[in-house]
């Protein structure tokens, strides 16, 4: 046994001593015993009595040394997030642990504010009503806006033992309104919940789309109605917790099936990894449906005995600042945030507003986009040393919903790492450091390689292991990777049960290319996007960063690159940009497009013939602000873009635009 740790019997089962003889089972390559741990559980010393906990030690010895950490052979985990809940509501019930930040009569700041004992007593009374109607392991949409009631009911789902399904409201745009519509089928959800404000248009919605008896309940409802007093009954670490849509960034979005002892496993992995301290002070304004707005945000305070402070994602846009001033009057620590919103907030909070603020305390500012880009981390810095940020409070990191959430993390005790590359080696895969006087690329780690992973680079058509310095497709294993996806088994198998080509498995294949150097993870793009031309590797993100500096009209806009194939096959760029100009006649628009066009052929060497112009807005986004090229450009061959302006060179236009269009 570890040392300093104290196991007692799990009921009905033998009893521990030296190795644990508990019930058995297998998680990924992981054997998964479990037991009941008092005390020095990684969490709150002292603070719990006995909880339900998963003992983990390697089913084999791992092939990869950083897979299981060194002088950790058996780790103690909660067995839920049920039970660190109720252990707080029962140890500090009046300690707060939600807050809820929105515009009122005296200003932006704190509406509502949820207990550590309100919260278990109102997901209790949420299971109660549940129950009444459904079985445990039914799926429950929860379509809550961001509140206090969407943290309720998706715990009250846990405690009753149904499968919460986090969705964003059924209204906005078409391909809003098409993702959930697209969740309710997949997951073949018997229930939604929602709020009080949002509940008819909910109930019509859920009426018109399911084509079975499917309940609508609003949180507050179901808290009134439930009893307060019941006991969620006990958790299988292994049985499936949550399904977690993926983004849809290259794909349609996927139900990832997300374990409890996944869950567990991922928010203490994101805890020791950056050394978040226990009781620290989270907050953010990701959607609560987002996997880094649900875990980094919303479930990790609760696994550290924290506190959160929300506010919304539309609160955000209308005004960056106002993430900065709730991080900085709330003495939050950590606060995650995909690329963009760094971009944004240097482009839209002032010299003087920067003055103003106190960023000083702020330790983790997590960058969550894949690839982290080095003048994003740099502008930022910059733009916010006069309120004390620090530099290495930039944390670039890496993960996907099919890990859990996290993959890898600068951890924030010094600055991000920036490598200089050969940049034509690097188009050929190659990550070979530049010399000091010859011209480079200049790529942001996204951490050290965590020891929560056994992670391989893999040749993505060979299935050959790469060695260190060669960029292919990250492979990952180990207790945070997911079960695999709802309702798609081949899938599933292909993409969580992936072997190398010498046989080591199963692994889950991510889709994204990185490489591994001197530690380091570095992410450089997701294989269905790589534009290859001429024999080159481009990746697209680089032809739409230079587009934002060609033209002051694209400089707050959202670009998409892609390639379309024409007649012969030959392969040609298109561009579709935001833009904002004031001058919207065609001239100007024309004009503002061959500089477009001129710039990137100039700067990247890439020869972009095809410029769109649509309003902001027109370019589709994932839920975490990944630019959606595979739908992109399924509009453009479509011809469904409605555009301010297309500039297309002949091949293109003869291909997708035989009549005149714009």
């Amino acid at each position: 046994m570890t040392q300093g740790r104290r196991v007692i019997n799990v009921p009905h089962s033998p009893p521990v001593s030296g190795r644990s003889t508990a019930p058995v089972r297998q998680l990924n390559g992981l054997t998964v015993r479990v037991g009941q741990v008092r005390d020095r559980w990684g969490m709150i010393p002292g603070a719990f009595g006995a909880h339900l906990c998963t003992r983990v030690t390697p089913a084999s010895p791992p092939q990869n040394p950083t897979y299981i950490p060194e002088g950790r052979d058996a780790m103690l985990r909660p067995g839920s997030i049920i039970d660190v809940v109720r252990a707080h509501a029962q140890h500090r019930p009046d300690e707060t642990a939600y807050s809820f930040l929105a515009s009122g009569k005296s200003g932006f700041g704190i509406t509502r504010q949820l207990s550590y004992g309100e919260l278990d007593s109102t997901a209790a009374a949420i299971a109660s009503t549940l129950l009444n109607s459904r079985e445990p392991g039914d799926r429950v949409l929860v379509a809550c806006p961001p509140g206090p009631e969407f943290l309720a009911s998706f715990l009250g789902s846990l405690y009753a033992g149904l499968i919460p399904v986090p969705a964003p409201l059924p209204s906005g745009s078409k391909g809003q309104q098409a993702r959930v519509n697209g969740m309710m089928t997949s997951s073949g959800a018997a229930a939604v919940l929602t709020d009080e404000q949002s509940f008819d248009e909910v109930r019509d919605w859920a009426a018109g789309s399911a084509s079975r008896d499917v309940i609508c309940l609003t949180a507050e409802s179901a808290a009134r109605r439930g009893s307060r007093d019941g006991s969620p009954s006990a958790v299988d670490p292994d049985a499936l917790a949550f399904l977690q849509y993926t983004s849809g960034s290259t794909s349609d979005p996927r139900g990832v099936m997300v374990s409890h002892a996944n869950l567990v496993e991922n928010l203490a992995l994101i805890k020791r990894s950056y050394g978040v301290p226990d009781g620290a002070r989270i907050g953010g304004w990701l959607p609560p449906y987002h996997d880094m707005g649900l875990m980094g945000t919303l479930l990790l305070p609760l696994l550290i005995g924290g506190q959160t402070f929300v506010m919304t994602p539309s609160a955000f846009l209308r005004r960056p600042g106002l993430w900065l001033e709730m991080i900085d009057s709330h003495d939050v620590v950590f606060s995650p945030a995909p690329n963009f919103a760094y971009d944004l907030c240097v482009r839209r909070v002032s010299a003087e507003r920067v003055a103003a603020l106190d960023l000083s305390r702020w330790r983790w500012a997590v960058n969550g986009a894949e690839p982290v880009h080095d003048s994003t981390v740099r502008t930022f810095v910059e733009h916010f040393a006069p309120a004390g940020l620090r530099p290495e409070a930039v944390c670039p990191s890496y993960g996907m919903a099919e890990t859990t959430l996290f993959v890898s993390g600068s951890p924030g005790s010094s600055a991000p790492v920036v490598s200089r590359v050969d940049g034509e080696q690097f188009e050929r895969h190659r990550f070979t450091p530049a010399g000091e006087s010859q011209e480079a690329r200049l790529v942001v780690s996204s951490g050290p390689v965590s020891d929560g992973f056994d992670l391989r680079i893999v040749d993505p058509r060979s299935l050959r292991e790469l060695a260190d310095g060669e960029i292919g497709e990250i492979w990952l294993r180990g207790p945070s990777v997911a079960q695999g996806y709802w309702g798609l088994e081949e899938e599933s198998e292909r993409s969580f049960r992936a072997h190398t080509a010498d046989g080591a498995g199963p692994f889950l294949r991510t889709g994204d290319l990185g490489v591994r150097h001197e530690g380091q993870l570095y992410v450089t793009g997701r294989i269905k996007e790589v534009l290859i031309l001429n024999g080159r590797n481009v990746y697209p993100q680089d032809i739409e960063r230079e587009a934002r500096e060609q033209h002051p009209a694209c400089a707050d806009g959202v670009g998409a690159a892609f390639t379309v194939t024409v007649a012969g096959g030959g392969e040609r760029v298109v561009l579709v940009q935001e833009l904002r100009l004031r001058d919207s006649g065609e001239t100007a628009l024309r004009d503002v497009a061959r500089r477009v066009m001129a710039g990137l052929s100039a700067s990247l060497g890439v020869p972009v013939g095809n410029v769109v112009f649509v309003k902001p807005g027109g370019v589709l986004r994932s839920t975490s602000g990944k630019v959606q090229r595979v739908a992109m450009r399924r509009l453009f061959e479509e011809a469904a873009l409605s555009p301010v302006l297309e500039e297309l060179d002949e091949r293109v236009r003869r291909a997708f635009r035989p009549d005149p269009v714009g």
